[in-house]
């Protein structure tokens, strides 16, 4: 299809896009000065209301309703419109921002409920990683058109805001940001299976990570194991954040989400030996996608010395 349109250029849209998550990046940081407590007892779902928020800012303003323009665009002077160079309709805008926003502020989040490598989980991370990839993919390796994965889909252009003086035919994107995206995302699928089929210690540790999941006042958890060089001792390394504001001082062994999670993994016996190490970290703070903060403190000991603290 002929039309006068000027693509915008690729640097010239990726500025936009960082005023436009400076600008973001403020408010989340007032929100965050003004609702702390609130946003901490939300967990992992505070990352909803940041989400909300950048969706509210894409669809209204990228529409026909701000001329196509988000802040950040009409300083860079770009705007997003159709094929013939019309702004487009709130609806249009919000598929656009939701397939933009979604895996940025997806990636990791668990559905309350869910085992971690239950069907849903495993489904979701997949479509959440594949939008990802395809965004960043289609934007560097379409230069035909430079739509991205969401502009593809919307069937939207990003355009510098004034015209050609010419008539030209629309150049068609090729087919090798759909074969590198299709070829990335086989080969993850490839070695997430064989990664998790192999490492039986690191899957021995799930029991322990769910139980510690379901404690009180923890809204994120997470276990890992590394060992030191040259020798056979293991490093066991147990992250827990809190929907509490923690409160830090140098007796962190008496808090309660740190006893009880000690006692679950010694009483679990999945280390090798009592001179193996558990580090716990624990901490507090929010992360509503557009702004985070956080707190942490971690208590270092041989798994013996948590033994004699805890008498066990």
């Amino acid at each position: 299809m002929k039309n006068n349109l000027f693509f915008s250029g690729f640097w010239t849209r990726v500025w936009a896009l960082l005023i436009d998550s400076l600008i973001l990046g403020i408010l989340g940081f007032i929100l965050g000065s003004v609702f702390e407590d609130f946003f901490i007892s939300l967990g992992e779902e505070a990352k909803l209301i940041g989400w909300l928020i950048s969706l509210a800012y894409f669809s209204i303003l990228n529409s026909k309703l701000n001329n196509g323009q988000t802040i950040g665009k009409k300083i860079m002077k770009i705007q997003v419109t159709d094929i013939e160079g019309r702004t487009v309709s709130l609806k249009t805008s919000f598929i656009r921002a939701l397939i933009f926003t979604t895996p940025f502020f997806l990636n990791g989040f668990k559905i309350t409920g869910t085992a971690t490598f239950s069907v849903v989980n495993i489904i979701q991370s997949m479509i959440i990683f594949t939008l990802g990839l395809g965004i960043m993919i289609f934007y560097i390796f379409n230069k035909e058109t430079r739509q991205s994965l969401h502009d593809i889909v919307a069937k939207t252009y990003v355009v510098q805001d004034h015209r050609n003086s010419t008539v030209t035919m629309m150049p068609q994107p090729k087919k090798l940001p759909f074969y590198i995206t299709g070829g990335l995302l086989l080969l993850v699928i490839i070695t997430s299976i064989y990664n998790y089929n192999s490492n039986s210690e690191i899957k021995k540790l799930l029991p322990v990570y769910e139980m510690v999941s379901k404690q009180d006042h923890v809204s994120r958890a997470s276990i890992s194991m590394n060992h030191f060089s040259g020798s056979k001792q293991y490093v066991y390394t147990i992250s827990i954040k809190t929907d509490k504001k923690q409160q830090f001082n140098g007796h962190m062994e008496n808090d309660p989400i740190i006893k009880e999670a000690v006692k679950t993994f010694i009483n679990s016996n999945v280390y090798e030996n009592d001179q193996d190490v558990l580090n716990v970290v624990i901490g507090s703070g929010f992360d509503i996608g557009i702004a985070r903060q956080n707190y942490s403190y971690n208590v270092f000991k041989p798994i013996f010395k948590w033994r004699e603290i805890y008498k066990l």
